[in-house]
Parts: structure tokens; C-alpha cells; sequence
């Protein structure tokens, strides 16, 4: 049984539903003619729920999922290789409970971030190219979490209710990645709040919890790891008016994967899309316009596996100024109502 949704902020989807579609393609120099094998036939059938959590239980259901990371790095210059945030693993000394940062409280999961009073003793990631990094050494002022699904999923639609928290340094992220034969496969981000500067790099606290980022990586058709991405307000478009504050109320972030095309959807409306296949003048393809023997322009970033793990995390960014101000209340919570995944159904 699908249990009823909480009611959503009418005014706040108002807002949504005048936000512009971000779409952005990322091809390079990679064409492919396509043959019978990758005509691969809409599907007009409706979508049918396929796995739910509804985070009913007193404590977050192990069978469902994993919690590799807890503790968040801060105190350690990493400015040269851009990273903006290390995890610890759940080993750290003096040792923190799972509850200290994962918490189910009347069917929403919590994942929360917390300052220490004490820094806390861990290991941090130090190569995160690999599916099981190397890590090294250091002190932790905040403690957050990280879970993953133990079930792996494929195409599909992707749905989750999440409040994000609002705050400078704050990294809430949903997402999907492949990690098969330890590599840095496929990823997915349905999305990530981190982008606080504008077009001149300068922080603005007006696009605090405004600006989702959705990317995709992908093992590149010729040059390795490859990426896509995007902010819904760009440089290059409309990122001044990021007028919702999606930390206001929880809202629905949905994803819909096929063979064709990836699109990401805020309560209901869609704010971006991508596709695999563009034709030589730029117009994107799917199940209904591609044709057999003609040439095609390829996104090289594009995920295709039924091996995806599901990830929910709560970051605390560090360095390059983006650590959280010291004098912001803390903790901290990402809350999540739900996560559900359907599979299209037969026509």
C-alpha cells in the first residue's frame, strides 16, 4: 500500500511551475550509425511501483541498505585536486553510533550533520576514482552520514519527498552510481546543492537551497571518465532568478531513465533532460525519432547499466570558502519521506 503523501507547500509549487526547463547536451567528436539492435521500441505502457522504503521502521532497515561513510572532514587542506568535501568511514575514534547521524522518526529518515565538540579521529578518502578508495588520516569538526541501497536498479523511475536543510557549506545529494569492477563506472545525480556562487565566482547567500545541479558520468567512449552537467540556473541562462528556496518544505524529485533519454522532474515539472543520441544538427532523439542507417552525434557521458546503487548523503563542504559559517546552529537534516523506484508496465 502506498501510504498518502504530506501535504506540499501550494505556494512554493507555484514557483516551480514557472521555472524554465534547464537543457544542456554534452556530446564531442563520437558518431554512431544506428542499427536494428539499438532501435529499441517505446514503451506506452504506465508505471508500475516496483520497490518502496517508506522509513516506517524505528530504526533505518539494514537489508535495505548500507552506511559505508559517517563523519565529515574538515581541517585538512585540499584545495589543489577541487574536492569540496571528504568522507570518514563509520570506524572513527572515539566511535559514533549510527543514530548520532541517522535517524527514522515518524516515517521520515534523517540524515543529520552535526559540529562536534570534540574532533573525531578517522580515515578519509583520498582517490575517489576508485569503487573502493584509498584513505588516509585526519580530524573531523562535523559528523554527517551516507547511506546506499543494498539493491541495485536500473531503468526506471526514480521518486523520492525530501526537505533539504538550508546553510552555507551544506552538500544534500540524491543520486545513482555503478561501481563494477572497481571503477568509477556511471553516475547519475538527480541532485546536488552546492553551487552558492554566481557567474563571477563570488558567494551569494540568495542561492542558498535555489540552484539543484544534475550530471551524469560515464566511462567515455574514447578518453576515459567523461561528464555531464548542469545547474537549473546556469551561467549562461537564467541563474538569477532562482526564486524558490526548495529548503522551505519537502518537495518530489523524481528522475525517469530509459535506453533514449534521462529527465529530472521537481514536483511534477520537468527542470532538465538529456538524451543519448543527438541527429547531426543538434535536435535530440528518442524511441520515436531515431531512425535505422542514419549517423548520430553520441553523448559520451551516457550511463547505461541495470547496476545502479541508490544514494542519499549530507555533505559538509570544506575549502576554496566554502565551509559552513562558524557561528551557523548546527545540526543539520536532510529529511527524506520516502523512496520509491517503478518499472514501466505492459501497454
Amino acid at each position: 500500500m502506498i501510504r498518502p503523501l504530506k501535504p506540499v507547500n501550494l505556494l512554493a509549487l507555484t514557483a516551480l511551475v514557472s521555472w524554465n526547463t534547464a537543457f544542456a547536451q554534452c556530446f564531442d567528436d563520437t558518431y554512431a550509425t544506428i542499427s536494428p539492435k539499438e532501435l529499441i521500441p517505446c514503451s506506452d505502457g504506465s508505471w508500475v511501483l516496483d520497490y518502496e522504503d517508506n522509513f516506517d521502521g524505528k530504526v533505518l532497515s539494514p537489508q535495505n541498505w548500507i552506511f559505508p561513510y559517517q563523519g565529515v572532514l574538515a581541517g585538512f587542506n585540499f584545495e589543489n585536486d577541487g574536492s569540496k568535501t571528504w568522507y570518514a568511514n563509520t570506524g572513527t575514534t572515539p566511535a559514533i553510533p549510527i543514530a548520532n547521524n541517522v535517524v527514522t522518526l515518524n516515517g521520515i529518515l534523517q540524515l543529520i550533520a552535526r559540529k562536534e565538540n570534540t574532533p573525531i579521529a578517522g580515515k578519509y578518502v583520498v582517490d575517489w576514482s576508485k569503487a573502493t578508495p584509498g584513505k588516509d588520516s585526519s580530524s573531523f569538526l562535523y559528523s554527517s552520514a551516507w547511506i546506499e541501497s543494498q539493491r541495485m536498479f536500473g531503468y526506471g523511475k526514480y521518486e523520492a519527498r525530501i526537505k533539504i536543510p538550508k546553510g552555507k557549506g551544506l552538500w544534500p545529494a540524491f543520486w545513482l552510481f555503478n561501481g563494477e569492477n572497481g571503477k568509477h563506472n556511471y553516475e547519475i545525480d538527480i541532485f546536488e546543492f552546492w553551487n552558492e556562487y554566481n557567474c563571477l565566482g563570488r558567494y551569494k547567500k540568495n542561492r542558498l537551497s535555489r540552484n539543484p545541479h544534475f550530471a551524469i558520468h560515464g566511462d567515455s567512449i574514447n578518453r576515459g571518465s567523461s561528464q555531464c552537467s548542469d545547474d537549473l540556473y546556469p551561467c549562461y541562462g537564467n541563474w538569477g532568478n532562482s526564486k524558490t528556496d526548495l529548503s522551505d518544505d519537502y518537495h518530489i524529485y523524481t528522475l525517469e531513465w530509459d535506453y533514449y533519454k534521462i529527465v529530472w522532474s521537481i514536483d511534477g515539472q520537468i527542470v532538465h533532460s538529456l538524451y543519448r543520441f543527438n541527429s547531426k544538427n543538434g535536435n535530440p532523439t528518442d524511441c520515436n525519432t531515431i531512425k535505422e542507417g542514419l549517423e548520430y552525434k553520441v553523448n559520451e557521458s551516457w550511463p547505461f547499466t541495470d547496476k545502479m546503487q541508490v544514494r542519499f548523503n549530507l555533505g559538509i563542504q570544506h575549502g576554496n570558502g566554502n565551509d559552513p559559517n562558524l557561528g551557523d546552529d548546527f545540526p543539520k537534516s536532510m529529511e527524506i519521506d520516502y523512496f520509491r523506484f517503478y518499472k514501466k508496465g505492459s501497454s
